[in-house]
């Protein structure tokens, strides 16, 4: 199906999906697969053997932890070779992984690589999960949806998420396994979901380990940056924005530009972008004159000391959603990041940003979008009449038409409207003739009396649908799966839920279908 609105897709998403021409000063490449021979090549100049052998280092050690994958651990090995590269997409760790579009987001980036590996085959393409653990929104991350229920991960922790502990997540596990019942795959789920969590340390290796199980043997590389030395690496730009607030200055300028074009400020950048860790909290650094204050604490540093923790415990600071991008780019050999259309726009604003600091600004690519119909829903649509496509109009349009379509020579009372006109004309016929000052009153006569036939309409209109009652339950019912508490499935769905039925299949499904160059939604229906 093309991008439209009535999906629930803003019109920012769509203009670059159908790139808009205003939008292209705001990107380097355009999103389509032939750009990529000159991104390998522009990025090849600037990312350093130094970089790989210490990223290589990182994914090294952070694999340790991991489950086994043999094809992940030659992808690590890989990333060496100076005719490597990745794609990458981004997610801060959510509950079991959270909303449907975390797992298009990795299956679209996945089958880009795949892509490119068969467009470009003197290079090697890996796809690349971030992590982004170091994030304090835990509301944003501590629940999920569930057969339309909330399932929410109590805990009174504060601080970056990723670094969380999972005291309370096995009960969370443990309704799981009750909700799942005797579903077809309810042993499967369950058994990934309970090793996952045993061989955790933290909230983000938990969130890690589900992805690297659902993904074994894709080839996908999941990193986690909240390393002190990947850190380490980024000092120079974490100087400049504690000093001379670089970001902040060419974002806002970025923002202006984009706002003369309809394209309202996503991120806001502060002066200063960054964050400092403090007794497991993740706080605000504010620069008060000479003095670089650690918001909510009675920490003060001149500029000297600051940039004295900076060079000895670079792992202290940590970027915000505006330096954030910088600091990934900087460490990485990435030619693309795939997002949706939220991230997408953000990313525009970034473009100055990066030709400032001598970074390769990377292929932006819309993830995948997906709606999915269950077996359930298919039948409902055979016995209503539809096409899967009906369904995606406005609700009450959509009943309304039924009942139309079903009753219209029952409740109509268009002829009944015309013959009331009728009557009236030939009245005031005859009253033109005796006195033309009485048709104001014929005028507003017939009004009153169409008024009452349109609330007849309505009350015809209104007994159908009583009597269609069972199957105006069922629109509701397919129209619910499709926008969930008015949201978009992929918005409010997790994947646990479709596993529970499908097991494996649903991801291989997806894996087969799904194409970040294509400009359309993707529809999968179940066999009635």
């Amino acid at each position: 199906m093309p991008y439209e609105e009535k999906y629930h897709f803003s019109s920012k998403d769509i203009r670059y999906i159908n790139e808009d021409p205003v939008l292209k000063p705001f990107y380097k490449y355009k999103p389509e697969i032939q750009s990529f021979a000159k991104v390998i090549q522009d990025k090849k100049k600037e990312f350093t053997s130094e970089k790989r052998h210490l990223l290589k280092s990182v994914f090294i050690k952070q694999y340790a932890a991991m489950p086994e994958d043999d094809l992940a651990k030659m992808q690590v090995e890989r990333l060496g070779n100076e005719n490597t590269f990745t794609v990458t997409t981004a997610h801060q760790p959510c509950l079991m992984t959270g909303p449907l579009y975390v797992i298009y987001k990795v299956i679209s980036t996945i089958n880009l690589a795949k892509e490119l590996n068969e467009k470009y085959p003197d290079f090697h393409f890996v796809p690349l999960f971030v992590s982004g653990g170091e994030d304090h929104d835990l509301e944003e991350t501590n629940h999920f949806h569930l057969f339309g229920k909330k399932i929410e991960w109590k805990t009174d922790q504060t601080g970056p998420v990723g670094r969380m502990h999972t005291e309370g997540i096995l009960e969370v596990l443990e309704t799981i396994e009750q909700m799942s019942g005797n579903s077809a795959f309810s042993t499967d789920i369950n058994a990934m979901l309970s090793e996952a969590y045993e061989s955790a340390s933290d909230y983000g290796a938990f969130f890690r380990n589900i992805l690297a199980k659902l993904f074994h043997g894709t080839g996908l590389l999941i990193l986690n940056m909240d390393e002190k030395e990947l850190k380490k690496e980024a000092i120079p730009i974490f100087k400049d924005d504690l000093i001379n607030h670089t970001s902040q200055k060419l974002v806002n300028q970025t923002q202006e530009a984009l706002e003369q074009i309809d394209y309202s400020q996503q991120a806001y950048a502060r002066e200063i972008n960054l964050f400092y860790f403090h007794e497991n909290k993740r706080l605000r650094i504010e620069r008060d004159g000479d003095e670089f204050l650690i918001v909510d604490t009675d920490l003060k540093f001149s500029e000297a000391e600051i940039l004295t923790l900076l060079e000895n415990h670079p792992e202290r600071f940590s970027p915000n959603v505006v330096i954030r991008p910088l600091y990934q780019e900087t460490l990485l050999p990435n030619l693309a990041y795939v997002g949706g259309g939220g991230e997408i726009a953000y990313w525009l604003e970034r473009k100055k940003q990066f030709e400032h600091f001598n970074i390769n600004f990377p292929v932006l690519l819309r993830r995948n979008s997906v709606f999915w119909l269950d077996h359930i829903c298919t039948k409902n649509l055979n016995q209503l009449g539809f096409d899967p496509i009906d369904i995606f109009e406005d609700l009450d349009q959509l009943i309304n038409s039924f009942v139309h379509q079903e009753a219209e020579d029952e409740i109509s009372l268009i002829e009944e409207k015309q013959q009331l006109e009728t009557i009236f004309n030939q009245i005031a016929e005859k009253a033109n003739k005796l006195e033309a000052s009485i048709l104001k009153t014929i005028k507003a006569e017939e009004a009153k009396h169409q008024k009452s036939i349109d609330h007849l309409e309505h009350k015809l209109l209104k007994a159908k649908k009583q009597q269609l009652e069972v199957s105006l339950n069922k629109i509701k019912k397919v129209h619910n799966k499709i926008f969930p508490s008015s949201k978009a499935q992929e918005r409010y769905d997790n994947f646990i839920m479709y596993y529970l039925r499908l097991g494996p299949g649903f991801i291989e499904v997806l894996m087969k279908h799904l194409d970040p160059f294509s400009k359309e939604i993707l529809l999968f229906q179940e066999e009635d």
